[in-house]
């Protein structure tokens, strides 16, 4: 029975039907509006966006920027002569900056005078010492310079002693010849002696 129904109902029809049937049209009512509506569906995924692949060069470090000016400056100090490499060895320097002082050793380790690869060291080891911010970039070609200084030093060290050693036998066989010469001049001079000696007089023949 509908609502219009119930409210247009002979007066036959009970005041206590008429409730029941208002409560359950009333309860029907109220579980529809109970009723949650379905969410609406969820949105595409956003486009993929594919940044683009930027190349740059790598920034050049200070220990980068320090390996290159020692590079140059042994290509530099490579094509001079003599003389002006013994020029910029022996340069003095008034309070040097770290990147100078590893100048003059690398010239100190290529001019093969004495006591040369002795300042040479003397100057690494001032680097390798130098706890100031600007020695940092330098002091890891500082240790592998003085590597090299100390693999040339005992080259030449080596060098030294093989001469000293050569020198040493050529003399020993030039003393061993001379006193070969002397015996053999002291032998001929006796050979002289006895071929110069006059022979003894004939003695009288017997009557």
């Amino acid at each position: 029975m509908s609502t219009i129904e119930v409210l247009r109902a002979p007066a036959r029809v009970t005041r206590a039907r008429r409730g029941v049937v208002l409560a359950a049209l009333f309860a029907a009512a109220s579980l529809a509006g109970c009723v949650a509506p379905k969410p609406p569906p969820p949105p595409p995924p956003p486009p993929v966006v594919v940044a683009p692949v930027v190349k740059c060069d790598p920034p050049r470090e200070a220990q980068d920027l320090a390996a290159r000016h020692l590079l140059a400056t042994e290509d530099r100090l490579s094509a001079l002569n003599t003389a002006d490499l013994g020029t910029e060895a022996a340069r003095t320097i008034d309070g040097p900056t770290v990147e100078q002082q590893m100048d003059q050793a690398l010239a100190l380790s290529m001019t093969h005078n004495g006591g040369d690869l002795a300042r040479a060291q003397t100057l690494l080891d001032l680097v390798l010492h130098n706890n100031a911010p600007q020695a940092d970039p330098w002091r890891a070609l500082a240790r592998l310079l003085a590597y090299r200084l100390g693999e040339q030093k005992r080259a030449e060290d080596a060098a030294e002693r093989n001469a000293q050693q050569l020198r040493d036998a050529q003399r020993d066989n030039q003393r061993k010849l001379d006193d070969a010469n002397s015996k053999l001049e002291a032998l001929k001079a006796i050979e002289r002696s006895l071929n110069t000696r006059q022979p003894p007089p004939a003695s009288a023949p017997r009557q």
